[in-house]
């Protein structure tokens, strides 16, 4: 009763969902080891043409280089503090671990006092500006220091992979607006590696992403996400891998809300948010099947089956998907019902 056959994604892949004119990048790269084919390419020329980052003598950026504590914060920092501002914090600081001086001290103060994003006494004595910035850390340093806020969607309090499970841990408010935002997605083993350790071009594209995610120029990212959460779902649940289709639906309807966020007027976008929260309606119909909870599965099939045709009502675009999720969600509910009866489904 609770196979899900595979659902055509054509609809999402074949629609141009939103455009915008992107920046225009000289394809003479600034730097001999990002070319124009390089990952971080476009987010290391537009943050060097804003200024924000620069490379070394020798002509390179160094994007695989690790990135520590106090290079993070000064990079944070440094757009958003004037020098006159930043010359109001030292030579000392409250940090037992940063000498009089040191050249990212002034960052550092600037971070703790006028843009919190660091803890201070009595939570924390010590920087360790020589450790490594961890990926958790620097989005919450990131989301802070532009005024995000992280709360939103806070009403989604589930797990969102097999590493970001615990809603109740501090990171969690972060990866969930990183994922509402595009900025993270999961690897190919379904993980958001939290405490990876990030280096110059991971750096480079999370504070690129996050400024085209200000101007509202994400949303495509955002919607092929979505898509991607979508695929993920379905590639789950024919391993049986409920758990794994649970994250994807959660990420999936993260993913659309952010766009809507973003674009709220938009038809398409509006009708995204509908789609994938059927396809979360219709995850926990198969968890609910697989529990033998019949009632359930057949409310919840209900449920995927009206939110599939209220994404047909506002965007006829994504009526093929609609269709294949109201079908499956007609057969699950009549195998429940057939199930309950006593027959067979």
């Amino acid at each position: 009763m609770m196979h899900v056959q595979k659902l055509g994604l054509a609809a999402f892949a074949a629609v141009c969902i939103l455009s915008y004119a992107a920046p225009a990048y000289a394809q003479t790269p600034s730097f001999q080891d990002v070319p124009p084919k390089h990952l971080a390419f476009e987010a290391v020329e537009y943050l060097k043409q804003q200024g924000i980052i620069a490379g070394y003598a020798d002509g390179t950026f160094r994007p695989d280089q690790k990135v520590n504590r106090a290079e993070a914060v000064k990079i944070l920092i440094a757009p958003l503090a004037t020098p006159q501002q930043l010359g109001q914090f030292g030579p000392t600081t409250v940090y037992q671990d940063i000498p009089s001086g040191a050249w990212y001290l002034p960052y550092v103060e600037a971070a703790r006092q006028a843009f919190g994003i660091v803890d201070g006494p009595p939570k924390k004595s010590m920087f360790y500006g020589e450790r490594n910035i961890q990926k958790a850390e620097f989005l919450k340093m990131l989301l802070i220091a532009n005024k995000a806020d992280a709360g939103a969607f806070g009403e989604i309090r589930l797990p969102l992979a097999t590493d970001v499970a615990n809603p109740d841990e501090w990171y969690y408010p972060y990866m969930r607006y990183a994922i509402s935002s595009s900025l993270t997605l999961v690897t190919q083993n379904g993980l958001l590696s939290p405490g990876r350790e990030l280096t110059r071009g991971d750096v480079a594209l999370f504070m690129h992403r996050y400024a085209m995610y200000k101007e509202g120029r994400r949303t495509q990212a955002l919607l092929d996400e979505a898509e991607t959460e979508i695929h993920n779902i379905l590639s789950s649940l024919d391993l049986n891998d409920i758990d794994q289709a649970e994250y994807a639906s959660v990420r999936s309807l993260l993913a659309a809300r952010g766009a809507h966020a973003s674009r709220p007027d938009e038809s398409i976008v509006k009708a995204a948010v509908k789609t994938t929260e059927s396809f979360r309606a219709l995850v926990r119909a198969y968890r609910s099947g697989v529990s033998g909870d019949l009632d359930n599965v057949i409310t919840l099939a209900g449920e995927a089956w009206n939110l599939a045709e209220q994404a047909k009502k506002l965007d006829m675009g994504l009526a093929t998907l609609a269709d294949q999720v109201q079908a499956t969600a007609k057969n699950m509910a009549d195998s429940a019902r057939a199930l309950k009866a006593g027959g067979q489904p």
